[in-house]
């Protein structure tokens, strides 16, 4: 069964909305230029709060190694998602005490190659896509070109642990799974009624309906 990741959590009451409806891991942003950016402070009082057996991953596009150790032992954090290329193998593994997902937005021509070379130089074996918009490392809110996301995920299968998102919503949330078959899916703005802010209800059917879409 696919796994699902709520991102963009900045209220407590979002983040047991989404654990009552079954989602395995919340993202929590620290990118000062998201309208979803979290301070880590505030992030840590919600993560305290939560249940158990539900990952917090922290989303990471302007920071330093060092920053990043910080802030994921400080909110106690199990995961660093890294989004942008400055996030080379070398600076990934000054990365300690936590999974990581590497974010790839794949342009025109993007070739997998590419994933399996840094997964090679970085030992990092999960990685995340999606939409590529110039000037931005995410959060676009658009899909990635469904023929390409179907090529990408066939030619991943078996290699790590690959994971779809952009654009991804409740009502194309199953139709986007039976294309790519991917190890897990990740929305935030999908699931809101404005930037930040979850509703409850779209969280829910979007869960339900990225669960039951394979068998």
């Amino acid at each position: 069964m696919v796994k699902v990741k709520i991102c963009g959590i900045t209220r407590l009451e979002d983040a047991l909305a989404a654990c009552e409806a079954g989602a395995d891991a919340l993202g929590f942003n620290f990118s000062s230029i998201s309208p979803r950016y979290i301070e880590p402070e505030n992030a840590a009082r919600i993560i305290a709060r939560l249940p158990p057996f539900v990952a917090c991953a922290g989303i990471f596009v302007e920071h330093s190694a060092h920053e990043i150790n910080t802030i994921c032992s400080s909110c106690r954090l199990q995961v660093a998602q890294l989004h942008s290329n400055r996030y080379a193998a070398d600076q990934v593994r000054e990365i300690a005490n936590v999974r990581i997902i590497r974010v790839f937005r794949p342009e025109p021509g993007f070739e997998t190659g590419t994933v399996r070379t840094f997964s090679e130089n970085s030992g990092i074996n999960t990685f995340l896509f999606d939409a590529y918009r110039p000037g931005m490392e995410g959060g676009t809110g658009e899909r990635i070109e469904q023929k390409q996301a179907k090529t990408i995920f066939e030619e991943l299968r078996g290699f790590g642990y690959a994971i779809l998102a952009g654009g991804l919503n409740p009502e194309n949330i199953a139709s986007a799974i039976q294309l790519t078959r991917p190890w897990a899916v990740d929305t935030a703005s999908g699931v809101e009624s404005s930037p930040g802010i979850k509703s409850p209800e779209k969280i829910r059917t979007f869960i339900a309906a990225a669960k039951n879409a394979c068998p």
